[in-house]
């Protein structure tokens, strides 16, 4: 009689079971739909969400680069009415940043820094050098760009270092020209570091080794030796600098010699451009001595050509060649590398939003009262 009733039961429990098993299956299904879901929306959102600030604080940043143009185009309205183009640090386009407050939060800041108040590597290349590239040739000769040795082997430098009374450069180095000669004392001018006069040398000749067209060394160190041992080996780019970065790349430029000089170099314009004395750093303006020394002025007299230039009582950059550390020695090659005003500057933007920086470096161009952005890039130059 009990038989039957047991065998209900116990099927009964076994279908309930089984419908539970399914239940909880679904359910996980559903759960993991359901977080997947929600993780795909979320990502979504947050694409979106990065995908509009960046769009905003873009158009912030191109907004400081308008505001940089129509500070620049005021300055060239304002030199043609006074019938002199000169640009110093007392102009409303040198004035420290204000930082700027936005809508949504957050902050807008900008500074212009004038680019022909630094030292512009191209310069080191020669015309010779310019017209082998132009070429496309491989000139073996050591004529005027100073190619090979130049004249001078490491016992003279040695030589030269050790004149404590001038360092005057003699016959053995009047191949260099002004702005290899101004680089040289750039180097060992440089704040941080320690360099000498025959490692300047051998750091100048290698960065004009790493842009000049030929494989013939100026330095001591074998050009395509130097860079065929690195790991990865590659070859020197053999051309004009696109780049201040290239720097790292020069056989002989360690972290630290780079750190120092980046921020008193330039890349632009890509030919010519004369320094502006009355933007020139205290560094940059110890780069400047007769032409028959290699030696840097000494800081106090840089400093004193910045105190006397915020008084006013240097009018141009001829003017600044008649104080007499100037007049006790040739300037010829000096004179043409100083100037009064600038065409290339460099702005620097950042914006701060929804908790996010974003920085701006953009190269400006003036042509006199047209201002356009030549190069634009969110890392360094």
């Amino acid at each position: 009689m009990f038989c039957p009733v047991s065998n209900v039961s116990g099927g009964g429990g076994r279908q309930g079971g089984a419908a539970l098993i399914v239940a909880l299956l679904v359910f996980a299904i559903a759960a993991a739909l359901m977080v997947g879901l929600q993780r795909d929306f979320t990502l979504t959102m947050q694409r979106g969400s990065n995908s509009l600030v960046n769009e905003q604080a873009w158009s912030y940043l191109l907004g400081a680069e308008s505001l940089a143009e129509l500070a620049l185009q005021m300055d060239a309205i304002a030199d043609a009415q006074r019938g002199t183009a000169r640009d110093d640090l007392s102009e409303l386009w040198a004035q420290d940043a204000t930082p700027y407050p936005l809508d949504e939060g957050g902050l807008l800041a900008g500074q212009l820094e004038d680019l022909q108040g630094r030292f512009n590597l191209n310069n080191l290349l020669t015309d010779d050098d310019r017209q082998r590239q132009t070429e496309g040739g491989n000139s073996q000769d050591n004529g005027t760009d100073g190619s090979a040795s130049d004249g001078v082997n490491s016992t003279e430098l040695g030589a030269v270092a050790n004149d404590s009374a001038r360092n005057d450069l003699g016959a053995t180095n009047r191949q260099l020209s002004g702005a290899q000669k101004q680089f040289i004392r750039l180097l060992q001018a440089l704040e941080g570091v320690d360099i000498s006069l025959p490692m300047a040398r051998e750091l100048t000749d290698a960065i004009i080794d790493y842009m000049d067209s030929d494989d013939q060394p100026r330095s001591t160190v074998d050009e395509q030796e130097a860079y065929r041992n690195l790991q990865p080996p590659y070859q020197p780019s053999n051309r004009p600098l696109a780049s201040v970065s290239e720097l790292r790349a020069v056989a002989g430029i360690t972290p630290e010699i780079y750190r120092a000089l980046a921020p008193l170099v330039t890349v632009w314009p890509t030919q010519g451009g004369r320094l502006n004395v009355f933007t020139a750093s205290t560094v940059l303006l110890r780069s400047l001595n007769t032409d028959d020394r290699l030696d840097p002025l000494s800081a106090s007299e840089a400093q004193l050509f910045v105190e006397r230039r915020e008084l006013g009582e240097l009018e141009s950059a001829e003017a600044l060649l008649t104080e007499a550390v100037f007049t006790a020695g040739p300037t010829e090659q000096l004179r043409p590398l100083l100037g009064e005003s600038s065409d290339w500057f460099l702005l620097q933007a950042r914006v701060e939003i929804a908790g996010r920086e974003l920085r701006l470096y953009s190269v400006m161009r003036r042509n006199g009262q047209r201002v356009a952005s030549q190069f634009r890039t969110f890392g360094e130059l």
